[in-house]
């Protein structure tokens, strides 16, 4: 039940609304540093993720949403977010 209400409440926060590119710098700073928090905070008090040593769903989730905001903190700031290259 508890992994169920974390997942909702993750989802019900739509990082698209959340971090648009028109927000002030600060803004987009918290909401960088919220994202990381938020996900860190999970992988310490997930009992998933500690009993399979690897990322359940919402930790997954919670890193997608740390990744855009990133993203889009450096798009604001005129930086080139780093790519993989295969």
């Amino acid at each position: 039940m508890i992994t169920f209400r974390v997942y909702q409440s993750v989802n019900s926060a739509r990082p698209k609304d959340v971090l648009s590119p028109e927000m002030p710098m600060s803004s987009l700073d918290d909401a960088l540093e919220n994202a990381r928090f938020t996900y860190e905070q999970h992988v310490r008090t997930c009992r998933q993720c500690h009993a399979d040593a690897a990322l359940c769903a919402v930790a997954k989730h919670l890193l997608r949403i740390y990744n855009n905001a990133r993203r889009d903190l450096l798009r604001a700031t005129g930086h080139q977010a780093p790519t993989a290259t295969p």
